[in-house]
């Protein structure tokens, strides 16, 4: 007979339970399984949006990407000097 696996519906808490209690299969399991779930709900809210968007009739009720402002960076220009250009050579003493 095949054996079932009941899953246990893990929370937030029992990734620090399970870390102070030095069980790190267990903290895997648990932040596996709310990640999945957390990335599976989200997945699930953006195809109803973008399939609402898709087969909307009316332009009108479309929902507009919002503009993402690049951070203006100052860069300050150091003054440039030009090299000093050596027309005798050194004299060195003995």
């Amino acid at each position: 007979m095949a054996e079932q696996t009941t899953q246990r519906n893990f929370k937030t808490v029992d990734i620090i339970d399970y870390s102070m209690q030095n069980n790190p299969t267990k903290v895997n399991d648990a932040f596996d399984q709310l990640i999945s779930s957390k990335v599976i709900d989200g997945l699930e809210t953006k195809k109803r949006e973008v399939s609402a968007r898709m087969f909307s009739d009316n332009k009108e009720t479309s929902v507009e990407e919002p503009e993402i402002e690049e951070p203006k960076v100052e860069v300050q220009a150091e003054p440039q000097t030009e090299p000093e250009i050596q027309t005798e050579p050194d004299k060195v003493e003995a």
